[in-house]
């Protein structure tokens, strides 16, 4: 007897079985009836105080989950969304988007229902553009493969998903959907061991070697792998900007973050001095590259790739990246010896911050005290602008994951990132670094933190404006209201808030948070209004050029 179930237990059950257990959202009319649903589910749906930060938390999740899951109303939430999924899209991030939707019988006539734009397939074709599949639930014939469809293929090409729900289709009745025939996929023996001849003929001859690894790394569960194929190679890696911590920062053939001419002086010369770099799994963007400065001896190179691998003079496309890699690591000769001159930045070996009574907090000082300040429980959350670029120089500890939204950049992202981040691992301790700017968009849900018992420790760039941008271009039109940071737990009803301005304050109240559990910690760093970051000096002025 074929057993039968509700579309929406149908979704509920799939959300269960991907190893989902927190859903993001916002309820409203057209989603209510799934969010009661949703609420007697084994899942912990988690509301936040606006749809924005409910989808920049589901795509933290999946940062550090594997896959995420917000849920909202149809039009005035589900729009609202457009900004995170198109961040999660451009950045590869698993998250499905769930939209109620008006239901299919009240949509004779094409009336005039609240929160419809254009058409009832506005909302849909929007979402077209920064997914990777998309399914309406609008049949029971259909609705159960739809669900699935969609969730396969998030899982496959780790980009985000959407799925709308009429509200009168959620308690209707469909019959599971039989097995999915698997699309036959050509072999690519051949060309996986073409490859890896042409991969091997280059690295036999290399003397200096190094390996530059990237976003994809991550989000492909690649990580097992290339460490196997680094500590069998002997090769030095360092990382790009979206691949920062993606293999242990403590590992000893790490040499640090690549990005051209935002990189340290001995990063840049490993990187552009080498006989043989191997990029694999890169996310070539502007930042990540210091506005296109990265200098790579192409010719002597290789790129490993999901779309393939690729030489100078040839490529091999769809060749799937981790068959290519566990032939690579298979047939390549140990080493054993290490490169000379090479210089790893290994936290234990960095000088401990010594305060400096009475002296201000400047940028640079402030990232040397976090630098000493961080633990293997603790993963950094930096927010786009000087809050990124300052946090390229922080060695982080253990399995300490580096978080941001280095290629699209959306700013307001650190906060509510710090919820799905503890809540998909309560064992981490999120350490948010953001302007005061971006503060001002989503700090508010620290509130949500607080509800949940979470313990982040919020460090705000207080330079009263968006300091990032006024190496660019000075004016009023980068300042922004003064608030009262620290005084903001009040509001909240719980937390602790600190406002330094010197050394000393800033190692006191690091101190002190780091003792604070349950509840959030916010420490509003007073700095000067055109104090930057070394590396944010030099993208500001690749990127003047380009802005006139």
């Amino acid at each position: 007897m074929v057993s039968v179930t509700t579309i929406s237990e149908h979704l509920i059950g799939s959300l269960e079985r991907s190893g989902l257990r927190h859903v993001f959202g916002i309820q409203g009319d057209y989603v209510l009836g799934f969010y009661h649903e949703l609420w007697e589910s084994p899942l912990e749906v988690v509301n936040t105080c606006d749809e924005q930060s409910a989808g920049f938390a589901a795509d933290a999740y999946a940062r550090v989950s594997g896959f995420g899951a917000v849920c909202v109303t149809y039009g005035v939430g589900g729009l609202k969304l457009a900004n995170t999924t198109a961040q999660a899209y451009a950045e590869s991030s698993p998250v499905l988007v769930i939209s109620g939707a008006p239901g299919i019988s009240e949509r004779e006539f094409d009336p005039l229902l609240h929160h419809k734009v254009r058409s009832f397939d506005t909302q849909l074709n929007v979402f077209r553009e920064m997914t990777c599949a998309q399914a309406v639930l609008d049949d029971a014939e259909t609705a159960a493969g739809g669900i699935d469809g969609v969730i396969e293929a998030i899982t496959e090409t780790r980009r985000p998903g959407y799925i709308e729900l009429p509200r009168d289709m959620i308690h209707v009745d469909v019959a599971p959907p039989g097995m999915r025939s698997l699309d036959e996929r050509p072999d690519r023996s051949e060309t996986v061991h073409q490859s890896v001849t042409r991969a091997l003929e280059m690295l036999s001859s290399a003397r200096r070697p190094v390996a530059i690894v990237g976003l994809e790394v991550h989000r492909f569960g690649l990580q097992p792998l290339i460490l196997e194929f680094l500590e069998r190679s002997g090769m030095p890696f360092v990382t790009g900007v979206l691949g920062k911590s993606v293999i242990s920062e403590s590992h000893p053939q790490f040499l640090g973050v690549y990005a051209g001419a935002l990189s340290p002086d001995h990063v840049r010369e490993a990187v552009e001095d080498s006989d043989c770099v191997i990029v694999i799994g890169p996310l070539t963007t502007d930042l990540a590259t210091g506005i296109f400065t990265h200098n790579i001896d192409t010719s002597k190179g290789m790129v490993v790739f999901s779309g393939g691998v690729m030489f100078e003079d040839s490529a091999f496309e769809d060749v799937d990246m981790r068959k290519f890699l566990q032939a690579l690591t298979a047939s390549i000769p140990p080493r054993r010896s290490r490169q000379s001159g090479l210089r790893s930045p290994r936290w234990h070996e960095l000088e401990p911050f010594a305060p400096e009574s009475g002296r201000g907090v400047t940028v640079d000082r402030l990232f040397a005290c976090l630098n000493d300040f961080l633990e293997e429980d603790t993963d950094v959350i930096a927010e786009a602008g000087d809050a990124l670029f300052g946090a390229l120089s922080l060695v982080l500890r253990g399995k300490a994951q580096f978080i941001s939204p280095a290629y699209y950049a959306s700013l307001g992202f650190g906060v509510p990132a710090s919820i799905g981040v503890q809540l998909a691992d309560p064992a981490r301790r999120p350490l948010v670094l953001t302007g005061d700017g971006s503060f001002q968009m989503t700090g508010m849900e620290l509130s949500v933190s607080l509800k949940y018992g979470l313990n982040p420790i919020v460090v705000i760039l207080n330079n009263s404006g968006y300091g990032t941008f006024r190496p660019m271009a000075d004016g009023p039109f980068n300042d922004i209201p003064p608030w009262r940071y620290a005084e903001i737990v009040r509001v909240i009803g719980g937390g602790k808030g600190y406002t330094v301005s010197t050394e000393h304050e800033l190692t006191g109240a690091l101190a002190d948070a780091r003792r604070i559990a349950g509840s959030p910690a916010i420490i509003d760093v007073r700095l000067d209004k055109y104090d930057v970051s070394k590396p944010l000096r030099k993208l500001a002025e690749e990127l003047k050029k380009r802005t006139g």
